[in-house]
């Protein structure tokens, strides 16, 4: 019994021992990280880059972020305070200033003789990111800074400056020219403007002067941004009064514009109007016209038919005329029969208004007796009333 009860004393201190001296015995790397160890007795580092636990041993540990983020900002609020967070101070090539603010996302290497090389360097991950990783991107900006002025920076070149310090910043510092141009004001006066360029190769790739450490330790770019460029007071003066000019500019451009426009719409209003009115006189022009052949068609048929009906009214004279000739060959006109059968009636009317007539007559069918009143008159009293006409035709 009371050996059982050593065993388990034994077992215990064994364990608190292991407990106690557990972190310095087994150590774990976490995914997204890579440890170096330096072994205690030997010296011998050896790199941990696999998720999990393995011996230490009393060994030296030291661990690296692969990805990571390094800010340099105005505001606490974009990557952290203090001096290693601060925006970053550079000065343009015509002596402006200005806090550049942004960040940078970067990748360590995942091959072995690069981790090393960082270890033996900079010997832990805080040293990386204030000694390598802000120091490069401060050279970049300070570099690319002096190939442009401070309003170029912040209109014109804007990307452009982006550009170049990210490629600073991966390649390395690139190789300048500095050129002078003579220019003549409008008082006539002459100055000298100096300006900075990159030098290019034959292939135009911009010459490296100073090879980048993100090239040494095989550092990976992931992303690069410059979120705001803070100029000194006389910049943003400048800017301002240049910035104002340029917004009278465009509403100078626009109004003139809007007076082209606006000449252009009267203009093309006034071929409408004119083309308007042109349609109605056209119009107008056409009822006339159809107005007129309306009236021409008609007085043409009015003329048509008075030239029918005078040939018609010369016919039926001609006609008369013949018959009228015809009838005086053989002695008489028609006119003339008519008028004489119409005096010849009256006459023997009035002829036998005259004739006394026996109050009684008596007429019968024997023998002797008169059977009409011309036989009862008698013959001869007959034959006297046409005398009497004819005779007073021919007086």
């Amino acid at each position: 019994m009371k050996k059982m009860i050593g065993i388990i004393v034994v077992i215990a201190i064994l364990g608190a021992i292991v407990f106690t001296f557990s972190s310095y015995l087994v150590s774990t790397n976490k995914a997204g990280y890579y440890q170096i160890m330096q072994a205690a007795v030997t010296g011998r580092i050896t790199v941990h880059d696999k998720p999990g636990m393995y011996g230490k041993f009393f060994g030296t540990i030291t661990t690296y972020q692969i990805s990571d983020m390094n800010y340099f900002s105005k505001s606490d609020l974009e990557g952290g305070t203090g001096e290693g967070a601060a925006p970053i101070k550079v000065r343009f090539n015509d002596g402006g200033t200005a806090d550049i603010s942004g960040s940078i996302k970067f990748r360590l290497s995942l091959k072995e003789e690069n981790q090393l090389l960082l270890h033996q360097d900079f010997k832990s991950y805080d040293k990386i990111q204030s000694d390598l990783i802000r120091q490069v991107i401060t050279e970049a900006l300070m570099q690319t800074a002096t190939l442009m002025k401070a309003e170029e920076s912040y209109s014109s070149r804007r990307s452009e400056f982006t550009a170049l310090a990210e490629e600073q910043i991966r390649r390395g510092i690139f190789e300048t020219i500095a050129e002078e141009h003579i220019y003549t004001n409008l008082e006539g006066k002459e100055f000298i403007e100096r300006t900075v360029k990159v030098k290019y190769n034959d292939s135009g790739k911009a010459v490296v002067r100073k090879i980048s450490p993100f090239v040494r330790y095989n550092i990976e770019i992931l992303q690069f941004v410059i979120k705001d460029i803070d100029f000194d007071k006389t910049i943003d003066a400048l800017i301002a009064k240049k910035k104002e000019a340029e917004q009278q500019r465009i509403v100078a451009q626009a109004n003139a514009e809007k007076a082209k426009q606006d000449a252009i719409t009267a203009e093309e209003q006034g071929k409408a109007r004119i083309a308007v009115a042109r349609a109605e006189e056209e119009v107008l022009k056409i009822k006339a016209v159809t107005q007129a052949e309306k009236e021409f068609a008609v007085a043409k048929l009015n003329r048509q038919k008075a030239e029918e009906d005078a040939a018609a009214d010369l016919t039926k004279r001609e006609a008369e005329a013949q018959g009228a000739a015809l009838l005086v060959r053989a002695g008489l006109t028609p006119k003339d029969k008519a008028e004489i059968g119409k005096d010849t009636a009256i006459g023997i009317a009035a002829e036998l208004a005259k004739i006394q007539l026996p109050e009684v007559m008596i007429f019968g069918s024997g023998d002797g007796s008169p059977t009409n009143p011309f036989d009862a008159i008698g013959l001869e009293a007959f034959m006297n009333i046409t005398e009497k006409i004819s005779n007073s035709k021919d007086e």
